[in-house]
């Protein structure tokens, strides 16, 4: 079943923060699709009622080991390059003007495995303007073992040393591709803001990648946001789904969870096949709009479309 959209004026009804695009590494594949067919323009983010997207620089496994701080560097600057028509949000009162709207959306950095972090420093990386980190991706790396390690590990010691780092630095750590004996660690050890930036749901698709319930609930009760992804192999481990079986996995959260902990982490750009009804975010009133349909207030409603997102990084961000 396909969502219909709802009325154009309700873009502006519902501001969004998405807790994970993968823009630069979406646009670096396909570097022909330029400027025509660019689905991340601030316009076309407008149209979707977009303040804040979470900007993803995409480590591959295979840049892991001594290089990894080179690449680093060069995704920054190529990721600078491609969003440049998108401020970067370095401080709170950046958040809050993006916000507020009159210009176009910003963007907050996400490093995805941060085998290269101790290399370039965290200091370095903050005054990049990188907000977000997370340790691993699928694979295992120098830091700790992502969930597609058959026999994952926990944190290694320069994974406990970076862990520490980020906590003095005010970082937030984002637990997407952690195993679960570092995901464990990283709950026990790591005082700061913890953020799953995009997931799905072990109960609907059982798969290592996807949290469980205990995952789920301790995330929640560290006060974290959980961004639900759209990825149709997250959701429900085919091709593609649809607006309906993301918003009845959305649902499951809310009735499960309540809707103060819950957001939206698409990962547009970073997934192949396709979800019907919200292939892009031009597409996200219309999730609002089921969810107004299903009876909720608006104030759960609003929370879920971004401001339970921007709730948690106006505490993170310095003032």
């Amino acid at each position: 079943m396909t969502i219909s959209l709802p009325a154009a004026d309700s873009a502006g009804r519902w501001p969004v923060c998405d807790g994970h695009v993968d823009a630069a590494y979406a646009l670096l594949r396909q570097p022909s699709a330029l400027p025509d067919d660019n689905p991340f323009t601030p316009e076309r983010l407008a149209a979707g009622g977009v303040r804040v997207l979470t900007s993803a620089l995409y480590c591959a496994d295979t840049s892991n080991g001594a290089g990894a701080a080179a690449h680093l560097r060069s995704l920054l600057a190529a990721e600078a390059r491609l969003l440049a028509a998108l401020p970067l949000i370095g401080s709170r009162a950046d958040l809050e003007r993006v916000w507020q709207g009159g210009g176009p959306p910003g963007r907050l950095r996400l490093l995805e495995n941060a085998d290269g972090l101790p290399e370039l420093g965290v200091a370095a990386a903050r005054a990049a303007g990188i907000v977000v980190v997370g340790l691993t991706h699928v694979g295992g790396n120098r830091l700790a073992d992502g969930n597609a390690v058959a026999a994952p590990a926990g944190l290694t010691a320069a994974g406990r040393m970076l862990l520490a780092e980020l906590a003095a630095a005010g970082l937030v750590v984002d637990v997407a591709h952690l195993a679960p004996p570092g995901f464990r660690e990283v709950l026990d050890a790591f005082p700061g803001g913890l953020a799953c930036s995009h997931t799905g749901l072990r109960r609907f698709c059982d798969r290592p990648r996807n949290l469980d319930e205990s995952q789920l609930a301790a995330l929640f009760g560290r006060g974290g946001v959980v961004g639900l992804a759209f990825a149709p192999g997250l959701l429900t481990g085919s091709e593609a789904t649809d607006a309906e079986e993301v918003f009845r996995q959305l649902d499951w959260l809310v009735q499960r969870f309540g809707a103060d902990g819950v957001g939206l982490g698409s990962d547009f750009g970073g997934f192949d096949g396709v979800c019907r009804g919200l292939e892009d975010h031009a597409r996200l009133p219309a999730l609002a709009g089921r969810m107004v349909r299903a009876g909720y207030p608006e104030t759960a409603v609003a929370g879920i479309m971004g401001g339970n997102w921007r709730r948690f990084y106006a505490a993170a961000l310095p003032g």
